[in-house]
């Protein structure tokens, strides 16, 4: 892991900003009065929580009830966009059983034991329940916004 994306994850975890080169940790949008974080690679939004109320804290797990984490490669599945994600997903959740891979061209997310084949164009929602974590299905981007809601599989 890189320095960079390990102080970027720290800074998204912590809610804090903070921009290192091309990455930056900054609130949604502008108009999002309750904090609602964001990491962005290249100004394009590649991790983000959807809340509906309370959110994630330094030491705590995600709330099911209130906070899941979004993340994209935006269509960008660099070398670059894998590491940060990774590097989140490694100091969120304190262990690598959760990571990006790719292999012959095709990007794959494990989870445990589970390998799944994404596309790197759209969004992706984690949701931690207890000791178990629940991927959702994926939903498509428009201009970086989701054009569908996510159901659980």
């Amino acid at each position: 892991m890189r320095k960079v994306s390990i102080e970027i994850a720290k800074a998204f975890i912590n809610n804090k900003n903070k921009s290192i080169g091309n990455s930056r940790v900054c609130p949604v949008s502008d108009w999002v009065s309750n904090g609602e974080m964001g990491i962005y690679l290249h100004d394009n939004r590649i991790a983000w929580w959807e809340s509906t109320g309370k959110y994630y804290s330094k030491g705590s797990h995600i709330d099911s009830n209130s906070v899941h984490l979004c993340f994209s490669m935006c269509g960008w599945d660099t070398p670059t966009t894998r590491e940060r994600l990774n590097t989140l997903f490694y100091e969120l959740f304190k262990s690598d059983l959760v990571y990006l891979k790719q292999s012959k061209g095709d990007q794959y997310l494990y989870i445990n034991t589970t390998c799944m084949e994404i596309d790197p164009s759209k969004v992706y929602v984690l949701r931690e329940i207890g000791d178990d974590l629940f991927l959702d299905e994926p939903v498509a981007l428009n201009n970086g916004r989701k054009i569908e809601i996510a159901l659980q599989f």
